[in-house]
């Protein structure tokens, strides 16, 4: 194992606004020290960039910005080589490569780096299956957990109810998010029928995935037509979030059906900016719906970290999910991290952006 520098190359974060004003890259950053036993130095490989992350970047998510402290490094999902390792790591040895997630709301420094320290007790953390490049490793973290929860989770699928045949219905399913979520509700029982909706342009990307059918949203007689068939779905996961979507979409679940969003009653929540009376219309939208809608509406809020070892990475070491860096173009060098945000925020992608690390 090659000799840890004191120094390596990182993106800082220095202030809240556009990309090109809040970000830097730093060729002399002084690589992060292991504090306490359970910890762990990563030589970060690659680092995949979610919507949360431009979010918090762009000063729009007050609500967690508040507990930032700059200038900080960002990222949160990672892939990498274990470098070093505290006293009372388990499960885990020097030369492991890893893959997983990082919480960095409260003070800890993120991934977008070459080295970074990860707390084994509170991250995401597993051992990287050998069929994962770097690159698509990178692309799990909150996505694929995001997915678990928002489907298996708020579903209420276990192992005594998985085998009973479902339909489920995956909005924006060619992002990072939907683009798990497909995969999982065809793992978790290849009998189900699961349908997908995004713009024409990724249906194909979709369908590799195992989606058994796709719907062109843009294509308004055709989704006008997939409304009108009046499929009865048990799960309807919405990763693009507002009311129209819901409005249109929750009479088709059935009886005791589960309206399960990543997102919330805010199209793209985070997107602009994020005030007192934004939360209180999305606390107040939730809560009607809570109350007085026919089925269970649940948002996705907390994130089980602690499961994605026990409960996720099973799916990518039995081969029933794969990563989703769809192209190469998904794939930009840490110093480019500024041009990866403006795609991400363009609300277009197609899986999940990655950073590479050299």
């Amino acid at each position: 194992m090659a000799k840890v520098p004191e120094t390596m190359h990182s993106i800082q974060l220095v202030k809240f606004g556009p990309p090109k004003e809040a970000m830097f890259f730093n060729e002399q950053t002084p690589v992060p020290q292991i504090k306490t036993d359970s910890q762990v130095l990563v030589r970060i490989k690659a680092a995949g960039i979610n919507p949360i992350d431009a979010k918090l970047a762009s000063g729009n998510l007050k609500i967690g910005t508040r507990f930032m402290t700059l200038p900080t490094i960002p990222g949160a999902d990672f892939s990498g080589v274990i470098v070093a390792k505290g006293a009372k790591v388990d499960g885990f040895e020097i030369g492991d490569h890893v893959f997983g997630s990082k919480p960095v709301l409260f003070g800890g420094e993120g991934v977008f780096a070459q080295y970074g320290v990860i707390d084994t007790k509170v991250a995401a953390i597993a051992k990287k299956p050998d069929h994962l490049s770097f690159e698509q490793a990178a692309s799990a973290g909150i996505p694929v957990i995001t997915a678990y929860d928002g489907i298996i989770k708020n579903g209420h699928i276990n192992e005594n109810n998985k085998q009973k045949k479902r339909n489920i219905l995956i909005i924006g399913a060619s992002g990072g998010v939907g683009s798990y979520g497909v995969q999982l509700a065809k793992a978790i029982n290849q009998e189900n029928t699961v349908i997908g909706i995004c713009s024409e342009k990724n249906i194909a990307f979709v369908k590799s995935l195992g989606a058994d059918r796709v719907i062109d949203y843009k294509n308004k007689d055709a989704y006008k037509s997939f409304i009108n068939e009046k499929i009865p779905f048990d799960i309807i996961f919405d990763c693009v979030g507002g009311d129209e979507y819901y409005s249109q979409l929750d009479p088709l679940l059935v009886e005791h059906g589960v309206y399960s969003t990543a997102v919330g009653p805010v199209e793209y929540a985070g997107s602009s900016q994020v005030n007192i009376s934004t939360v209180a219309t999305v606390l107040k939208s939730v809560l009607y719906k809570k109350l007085f809608s026919a089925h269970s509406y649940i948002v996705v809020t907390a994130l089980s970290l602690t499961d994605f070892k026990l409960k996720v990475v099973p799916f990518f070491d039995d081969n029933q999910i794969k990563g989703t860096v769809w192209s190469e173009e998904n794939i930009f060098p840490l110093k480019d991290v500024c041009i990866a945000f403006e795609k991400i925020s363009s609300h277009r992608t197609v899986g999940k952006i990655v950073l590479s690390i050299a």
